[in-house]
């Protein structure tokens, strides 16, 4: 996700250029549910739970975000948002796709296997941690190199190679709590360290303290979330006697190692974006591209949440299917399940945030930050095709090699792009490069799983009910379209953000009636959300 404020905990695992490689011993005990798990939980209320958690983490996030851009000035900003991410792609790139591993090797596994998992991968990411410490501390030399030598930078790196040896640790138990079908525990854990984070964020600023106090604050709430979840698991595991993981180290590495190769290559084309402002233009500048670069969290928190969620389902079905084809259709139809229901929600969100860009950066981050809807309206643009993890489900058959061949393709594509776009139209550039590649990207890994899976690209993906969602959309945003015209963004942009935003809102729902794209289930199950059932359930 493009969001740069300062780290929030992960209540889930949203996969990050998913693929796999190798297999695990059978036995498969660990899926099912045990004293405390979401025992009887539908694979729908199970999604609920988490999007539902991340959904209020994500909101809270978000609220921490606005208000730190608002104390802080635009320069301080612009640091604080370079050193979060620099945290964030160190974190994603070091810990080697282990805790990921977890929703993989889960439905293998006995329970005491598991926590022998568990065990290995806390001893492997403290490792992990520690390098990166390493390497953190040697950037701290030669900070003259990000942000037009921007001073202050050398103790923020100091302690985001502090933060990573607790982060990466933690970063084992969102998986294994999705795994184990702890769903609710897990975020509720997330929600206090949440808070802690957006406490630890928002205090220092409105204190006037300097950023390196919000920084040593956000190591103080990875401490948390590690002592938090460690306990749970603890209770959890409590009755439960290790055994050594089948295969060891040796056995995780072979699935892992291909998958961060791949996450390498997805990193490279995600942030290079990022790093091309840092390196090459001043913190005021970088503030303003952080803010209109961060794309709807909705991509995390939606449509990743789902497909992660689902990912121990996929894998049952391509392993239990009578043959590999019947075992690839049915995870297919499984994943289309997902993107039905993600695509009613952001096909309008798109629509709505490419028309009214310009407005919402103003009204909610001030007219500072008017330029930030720039890069805001190109990333938006891509939203319509973030309806899923799509190499989620390359992740499922075992395609390791194929994720990874798209990932490279996307560099070369990538870097080729940056250099013919940004001497030609600047900074504009950079957004406008991530954005093409990501969506050449998609469309190969598309084309990929029609080609494997035999069911070719009119199977691959429910294009009839995407097709009639997005024109529903489309004729809702028609009335706004003419609306803006009229130029009273210019004199009252919050006004029209608050009258656009429901108006829309209504015009989407009665054209989707309409149309019959909002399903009677899809309609009973937001009922049940509404009314908290699922979350009032004894289990999980």
């Amino acid at each position: 996700m493009r969001d740069e404020q300062p780290p929030p905990a992960e209540p889930s695992a949203p996969p990050r250029a998913p693929e796999a490689a190798g297999a695990a011993p059978a036995a498969p005990a660990a899926s099912a549910p045990g004293p405390g798990d979401a025992q009887g939980a539908s694979l729908a209320d199970r999604i609920g739970m988490v999007v539902g958690g991340q959904f209020v983490n994500t909101l809270i996030v978000l609220v921490q975000g606005v208000v730190v851009v608002r104390l802080l000035g635009k320069s301080e900003y612009g640091v604080l948002a370079f050193a979060t991410m620099l945290f964030m792609t160190g974190r994603d790139l070091a810990q080697l796709y282990l805790p990921e591993s977890f929703l993989y090797f889960a439905p293998k596994v006995t329970r005491p296997e598991l926590k022998g998992l568990v065990r290995q991968s806390l001893l492997l990411l403290l490792g992990l941690g520690a390098l990166s410490a390493l390497a953190f501390s040697a950037f701290a030399l030669v900070p003259g190199v990000f942000l037009d030598s921007r001073e202050g930078v050398t103790q923020l790196l100091l302690l985001i190679g502090l933060m990573s040896i607790i982060a990466y640790p933690a970063s084992v138990f969102g998986p294994l709590f999705i795994a184990t079908n702890n769903h609710r525990k897990s975020a509720g854990v997330a929600l206090l360290v949440t808070l802690s984070s957006a406490a630890g964020a928002i205090l220092p600023a409105a204190l006037g303290c300097s950023v390196i106090w919000i920084v040593a604050a956000q190591c103080a709430a990875q401490a948390l979330r590690l002592g938090l979840s460690y306990r749970l698991y603890a209770r959890l595991f409590r009755d439960v006697a290790a055994t050594p993981f089948p295969g060891g180290v040796r056995a995780q590495l072979a699935y892992a190692l291909p998958l961060s190769v791949t996450r390498f290559a997805g990193l490279f084309n995600q942030k290079l974006d990022k790093f091309v402002i840092g390196l090459f233009f001043s913190a005021g500048l970088y503030a303003e591209f952080a803010v209109g670069s961060q794309e709807l969290p909705l991509v995390g928190v939606l449509a990743y949440s789902v497909a992660s969620t689902m990912l121990p389902d996929l894998v049952a079905r391509v392993e239990n299917g009578p043959t590999p084809a019947e075992g690839a259709r049915s995870a297919i139809a499984l994943w289309h399940s997902g993107i039905r229901k993600t695509t009613l929600i952001m096909l309008p969100v798109a629509a709505f945030l490419l028309l009214f860009a310009e407005p919402l950066m103003r009204t909610v981050y001030g007219d500072a930050y008017a330029g930030a809807a720039v890069p805001f309206r190109i990333y938006s643009a891509l939203l319509p095709l973030r309806v899923t993890a799509y190499a989620i489900l390359l992740m499922a058959f075992g395609k390791t090699s194929m994720i990874l061949r798209i990932q490279v393709l996307s560099m070369a594509f990538n870097v080729a792009a940056n250099l013919v776009l940004l001497p030609t139209i600047g900074m504009v550039g950079a957004p406008l490069s991530a954005v093409l590649t990501q969506a050449i990207g998609i469309v190969m890994t598309v084309a990929t799983i029609a080609r494997f899976s035999g069911v070719g690209l009119r199977g691959v993906f429910p294009w009839g009910h995407y097709g009639r969602v997005a024109a529903t959309a489309l004729v809702a945003a028609a009335p706004l379209t003419a609306f803006l015209v009229t130029g009273a963004i210019d004199e009252r942009p919050a006004l029209c953000l608050t009258v656009g935003a429901p108006l829309y809102a209504g015009l989407y729902l009665v054209a989707a009636w309409v149309t019959g794209v909002l399903a009677p289930e899809d309609r009973a199950f937001v009922a049940r959300w509404l009314r908290l059932e699922p979350l009032r359930s004894r289990h999980g």
